[in-house]
C-alpha cells in the first residue's frame, strides 16, 4: 500500500499524457518520495485525448495497482500518486487553470513523438499542422500540448507567478531543449510578447527515461483479484527495472528526485543518445525482425538465436561507436542486460506494438547514427538493414499473408509507393530505393545522395523479400566471416 494518506497531501504536479508509461515510472518516482518524506507533490494529471483512464482511476480515488515482474518473481504495489486527472477536450480550462496554478511548480510530459506535432523527420514544430494552426488562432481552447503550455504560461505570467519546471520525459534526443524550442515557435506567431517571458522564467529539463511498460490485458485484473482480494480497472504490469536521469535545468521548487533513485546530472544528452540508440533502437529491430519471422512478441524474437545475435552485434559493432564514455555506465553490460529485458516474458510487448509509429522514431534511432558513421567513412551494414526491415515489414506486411495491421502515419503512402513499385522489373532497383526513401521525408540528404547507404538498403531489402529474416541475417553473417578471412 501507499503508506501515506494521499488526501492529505496537496498537488503540486501536473502530468500531461496519462498513459501506461507515466504511471509505470514518473508516478512511482513520485509515490517513492512521498512514502519516504510526504510534501504536497501528488499529480494532476491531463489526458488530451479521451476519458478512459479518468473513467478507469476515478471509481477508485485514483489509486491503481502496479504490477511489477520478473521471470520468477512478482511484486504488487498500490500508488498513490496521482490526485486527479482531467480530460482536455472536455474542460480546457480546467487544464490551463491546473497548469496556472500558484501551488505548481513542475510540469512532466508523455505525449509520444506524434504529440510534439514536429515537420516530418525533423526537430522543428510544424506550424501547418492542422492542430498548431487551431491552438495558434484559438489561445483559449487549445488542442496540442504546445497550445496548453502556451496558454497556461500568458496566464502565469499575467496572474504575475513564476514559471515551473518543464521535464520532457519521451523518447526524443535533447527533448527538453526541442519542447523550448516548439513553444517559443508557436509563442512567436500567437503572442510574441510571451516570448521573453518563457525563456525567461521556464525551466526546460531534459530527461532520459527507461522501464519496459507493455499493454495491459484482463488477466492483469484477473491476477491481482486472485492473488490479493480486489478487483482493479486500473491496475498494468511493468517490468521491475527502471531509470530516470534529470537535467538540472530548475528554476522552481521540485521534488528530491535523488532520493527516489532518479539521477540529476548537468547535461541528460550523452545518457539520452545511449537510450535512444541502444535500448529503442534495437527494440524497433525486434520488433521488425520478430514480426517478418512470424514471432507475436519481443521476447519470442529476442531469444531467437539468429535475431540476438543481429541485435547484440548491431548494439557492439556499430552503435557504441557512436555513443561516449559515461562514468556511471559500462556500455559493454549495458547491452548484454538490454537483451535479458527483452527476453523476459513477464512483460509481453507485441512487436507490432513497438513498431508502430516507427517513422517518427527511426530518425534519432537508426538514421542519426548512419549519417554519424558516414560522415567519419564508416559503412553501417546492420544499421542499414534495420532500415531495410523497416521497409520489409511495411511491404510483406501489407502484400504478404503475414498482413501486420500498420500504425504509422507515414505508411499509407509508403504502401501505395510500394504497390506501384512491386511490379515494376529487377523491384527493388537503387532508383527506387532512392525515390522510396526520399518520399518517407525521413532520411538525412547526406544520406540519400549516397549510393552506399541506398545500396546497401536495396540489397538488404532484396534479400529480405527473396528469403525473408532468415536470409537477410544469414547473408549479414556470411560477409562478417568473409572480412574476419
Amino acid at each position: 500500500m501507499p503508506g501515506y494518506n494521499p488526501s492529505e497531501l496537496g498537488c503540486g504536479i501536473v502530468h500531461i499524457g496519462i498513459g501506461n508509461f507515466h504511471r509505470a515510472h514518473q508516478a512511482v518516482y513520485v509515490d517513492e518520495i512521498l512514502r519516504q518524506s510526504g510534501g504536497d507533490w501528488r499529480i494532476t494529471a491531463v489526458s488530451l485525448r479521451n476519458p478512459d483512464m479518468r473513467d478507469r482511476m476515478q471509481s477508485q480515488n485514483c489509486l491503481y495497482t502496479l504490477c511489477e515482474r520478473t521471470a520468477d518473481r512478482e511484486n504488487l504495489r498500490v500508488v498513490g500518486a496521482v490526485a486527479k486527472v482531467l480530460v482536455a477536450p472536455e474542460n480546457p480550462t480546467a487544464v490551463i487553470d491546473a497548469l496556472a496554478a500558484k501551488s505548481t511548480s513542475v510540469v512532466t510530459v508523455t505525449v509520444t513523438e506524434k504529440g510534439y506535432c514536429l515537420k516530418p523527420g525533423g526537430r522543428e514544430l510544424d506550424l501547418s499542422h492542422p492542430e498548431i494552426v487551431h491552438d495558434v488562432l484559438h489561445p483559449a481552447a487549445p488542442k496540442t500540448l504546445v497550445g496548453f503550455l502556451l496558454a497556461a504560461c500568458r496566464l502565469r505570467r499575467d496572474r504575475g507567478l513564476p514559471g515551473f519546471n518543464l521535464l520532457s520525459c519521451d523518447n526524443l534526443s535533447d527533448n527538453g531543449a526541442l519542447l523550448r524550442d516548439c513553444l517559443l515557435s508557436a509563442a512567436r506567431l500567437q503572442d510574441s510578447s510571451l516570448v521573453s517571458w518563457i525563456a525567461q522564467e521556464v525551466g526546460f529539463c531534459s530527461t532520459m527515461v527507461d522501464c519496459m511498460v507493455p499493454a495491459t490485458s484482463d488477466d492483469i485484473a484477473e491476477n491481482i483479484q486472485s492473488h490479493a482480494g480486489y478487483r482493479d480497472t486500473a491496475c498494468l504490469l511493468s517490468e521491475n527495472f527502471r531509470q530516470w536521469v534529470i537535467e538540472d535545468n530548475f528554476v522552481a521548487p521540485t521534488p528530491d528526485w535523488r532520493s527516489a533513485g532518479a539521477s540529476v546530472v548537468a547535461d541528460v544528452a550523452p545518457y539520452e543518445r545511449m537510450k535512444l540508440r541502444l535500448l529503442n533502437g534495437s527494440h524497433s529491430a525486434l520488433a521488425f525482425l520478430g514480426a517478418l519471422r512470424g514471432y507475436t512478441y519481443i521476447y519470442e524474437a529476442a531469444t531467437d538465436r539468429q535475431i540476438r545475435w543481429f541485435v547484440m552485434a548491431l548494439m557492439r559493432r556499430e552503435m557504441l561507436s557512436t555513443l561516449e564514455a559515461l562514468p556511471d555506465i559500462d556500455l559493454e553490460q549495458y547491452c548484454t542486460t538490454l537483451l535479458d529485458r527483452f527476453s523476459n516474458p513477464s512483460v509481453p510487448y507485441t512487436c507490432q506494438q513497438v513498431a508502430s509509429d516507427s517513422s517518427q522514431k527511426l530518425p534519432q534511432r537508426i538514421l542519426e547514427p548512419i549519417a554519424e558513421r558516414s560522415r567519419r567513412g564508416e559503412q553501417s551494414p546492420l544499421l542499414t538493414g534495420v532500415v531495410a526491415a523497416w521497409l520489409g515489414y511495411l511491404f510483406l506486411g501489407t502484400f504478404s499473408a503475414q498482413r501486420f495491421e500498420l500504425r504509422d502515419p507515414a505508411a499509407q503512402p509508403l504502401v501505395e509507393m510500394l504497390q506501384r513499385q512491386k511490379h515494376q522489373k529487377n523491384f527493388p532497383t537503387l532508383d527506387q530505393m532512392r525515390a522510396l526513401l526520399t518520399h518517407a521525408g525521413i532520411v538525412p540528404a547526406t544520406l540519400l545522395r549516397g549510393e552506399p547507404f541506398l545500396g546497401m538498403v536495396q540489397d538488404r531489402l532484396a534479400r529480405l523479400i527473396e528469403g525473408g529474416v532468415e536470409r537477410l541475417i544469414g547473408g549479414l553473417q556470411g560477409e562478417e566471416l568473409l572480412q574476419a578471412l
